[in-house]
């Protein structure tokens, strides 16, 4: 199991990104103006760290060395402020961003190829915003290994909303919330999409 466990991860690293969110609480404030503010406060796997953990690569002797490249890879991203490494390729984060989605264009987190969640300016002027997941077949090798996302992603906003597939939701507030209960990588990611002021 473990084999085939390491040989999946090694052939679906390339697909998946490198990060999965964990544990988390995540809040996505978003105005009609496109100004936005997104704060995470979680844990996040560095999947190739724990795929080289599964196959020894790294050891007791050179884990914080590793550990440390990993670290440093997010902390390119100036949102991260704080990073600390807990264990089995697990990291404790803070993020905190914010900016312009009418002049950004495009916002992405983690990266924008292992995405959590995106925000976009659509062609059409709508403003979308939208979850990620891993491929399947990643997803069930990691929830086999006892590995999946928990977690809350709230969305606060006075614009317009045109679709969305929140569970919870609060309308009859200023701003309006909109609520995802995560309970696995299986879960149908997180979709918006709303009308910025003209």
């Amino acid at each position: 199991m473990k084999v085939r466990f390491v040989i999946l991860l090694a052939a679906l690293l390339s697909l998946s990104g490198c990060y999965i969110p964990a544990a988390f609480e995540a809040d996505l404030n978003i105005d009609r103006s496109g100004q936005f503010a997104f704060r995470y406060k979680g844990n996040i796997l560095a999947v190739t760290l724990l795929r080289k953990l599964s196959t020894g690569e790294v050891t007791q002797a050179n884990i914080k060395e590793q550990a440390d490249i990993y670290k440093r890879d997010l902390a390119r991203d100036s949102g991260f402020k704080k990073i600390e490494y807990l264990e089995k390729g697990f990291y404790r984060v803070e993020f905190d961003r914010q900016g312009d989605i009418m002049k950004d264009k495009t916002f992405s987190f983690v990266r924008s190829n292992s995405q959590f969640l995106a925000i976009k300016r659509r062609p059409d002027g709508l403003i979308e915003v939208y979850g990620n997941q891993p491929p399947k077949q990643l997803a069930d090798a990691l929830i086999a290994r006892g590995f999946d996302v928990k977690g809350v992603f709230r969305i606060w906003t006075n614009a317009k909303v045109i679709s969305t597939n929140a569970p919870q939701k609060r309308e009859d507030t200023s701003p309006k919330v909109y609520q995802w209960p995560i309970q696995s990588m299986r879960d149908e990611p997180p979709s918006l999409i709303l009308q910025p002021q003209q």
